[in-house]
């Protein structure tokens, strides 16, 4: 993988593009096997999948809406479930969708990874300090730091983030000498200015950032209180789409993750929806996804890089506010809590107070209200810790804020924590 990402990174553009051709005849051929729902499409629109043959073809196949996935998720899969895991989530549109992955797509993604991480002086296999969910906080009598074995990472339970486990967190960080820091922007920020509260620094080579966009103040505070630059990338649970910041400063679409097409958004100038076909996930193919994710114009100049993949303007992503726990700890990225109900159309988390959350659904075709009940609630208190007060109610839709788009997790009530910077 490694030996084939490097050919693309020198490749010229008219090659990149041969290559994706190559790519999406293959996969366009097992899906129209394979998978029950492009057998389907298939059958009843009389398009060859044999005539599907240049990017230009690619624009034949339907567009893809997160509702597909929504409904009917098991009718995308080439391989068998057992072969592959599930991935869940709400998203930027509190839409919750389930999606599926190979061993293959994922080793894939890591090199994709390791190589945008290389343009800045990390070596492969580096050992990373990782800031996101906090599955293990629970199961390890609350300690905010896990070291996985053979893994090379050190976890930092996002949600367990305070100053009286800051010294804890710092000696166990210095103990493994870690290459970088890799997370969410919110969590790792906050981490940095309860460092930054004791006078000190933990100097890394790199900080990852991804899932949420971040603020100036943000990336300032984690630069100076990590001594390193900051690597921001894009991409999504559906891994459809991949892009990210080379070492001058550029945001590229990665091609040899995926075909990026840009929609203009109707009633804008200057806006795009991002739609993605995925060149790597055999087992879960999917054309044309759209994203809902908006972005941008990009700078027009090439990049001084000299890489020949296309840049991307700004990304219009998930967005948080942080949630107050009944014990005053903030909680980063809280709309983590609903990714992963199942047959729900539509859900959302709202904090009403410190400590007190209401969880807003809209059922779906395959909705089993006592099984989603129940993992909500486990949710909450194996992230949020335990004496959080919890009310579920069921909709036929939630309201919209102006904007139209529907946020997972909203602040409704004090106290109201933003991302610092």
């Amino acid at each position: 993988m490694r030996h084939s990402l490097a050919e693309w990174e020198r490749a010229s553009a008219a090659e990149i593009v041969r290559r994706q051709e190559r790519r999406l005849r293959w996969l366009v051929r097992l899906a129209a096997t394979g998978s029950p729902f492009y057998r389907e499409w298939f059958d009843s629109s009389g398009v060859d999948p044999r005539s599907i043959r240049t990017l230009d073809d690619l624009r034949r196949l339907p567009l893809l809406q997160r509702s597909d996935l929504v409904e009917r998720p098991e009718d995308f899969r080439v391989y068998p479930r057992k072969l592959m895991w599930p991935a869940h989530s709400s998203g930027t549109s509190g839409m919750a969708v389930t999606t599926y992955r190979t061993p293959g797509s994922s080793a894939f993604e890591l090199s994709i990874l390791e190589r945008q991480w290389s343009w800045f002086g990390l070596p492969a296999g580096s050992r990373r300090v990782i800031l996101r969910g906090s599955d293990f906080a629970a199961d390890q009598a609350g300690t905010p730091v896990k070291l996985v074995p053979g893994g090379r990472q050190l976890l930092v339970s996002s949600f367990h983030l305070t100053p009286e486990s800051v010294p804890d967190i710092l000696d166990a960080i210095r103990a493994f000498h870690p290459h970088a820091v890799e997370g969410w922007p919110s969590s790792i920020a906050l981490l940095a200015a309860l460092v930054r509260e004791r006078g000190e620094t933990v100097p890394v080579q790199a900080v990852i950032t991804s899932s949420e966009v971040m603020s100036r103040g943000q990336r300032e505070l984690m630069s100076d209180i990590f001594a390193a630059p900051v690597i921001d990338h894009y991409g999504q649970t559906e891994r459809v789409m991949m892009a990210g910041e080379c070492e001058e400063g550029s945001f590229h679409v990665f091609p040899d993750y995926a075909i990026t097409e840009l929609l203009p958004v109707e009633g804008t100038q200057h806006t795009w929806e991002i739609v993605g076909t995925p060149l790597h996930n055999w087992g879960f193919p999917l054309f044309r996804y759209r994203t809902g994710d908006r972005v941008g114009p990009a700078v027009d100049d090439a990049c001084p890089c000299g890489r020949a993949f296309d840049l991307l303007g700004p990304v219009d992503g998930r967005i948080e506010d942080a949630f107050t726990s009944a014990d005053g700890r903030p909680l980063p990225l809280p709309g983590t809590v609903v990714d992963d109900l199942e047959g729900v159309r539509e859900v959302q988390i709202a904090q009403l107070a410190a400590g007190r959350f209401e969880i807003r659904i809209v059922p779906g075709a395959r909705y089993d209200a006592d099984a989603t009940e129940a993992r909500a609630r486990r949710n909450v208190e194996r992230l949020f810790g335990p004496g959080q007060e919890l009310t579920i109610r069921t909709l036929t839709a939630i309201p919209r804020p102006s904007s139209g788009k529907l946020k997972p997790a909203v602040v409704e009530g004090p106290p109201r924590r933003r991302a610092l910077g």
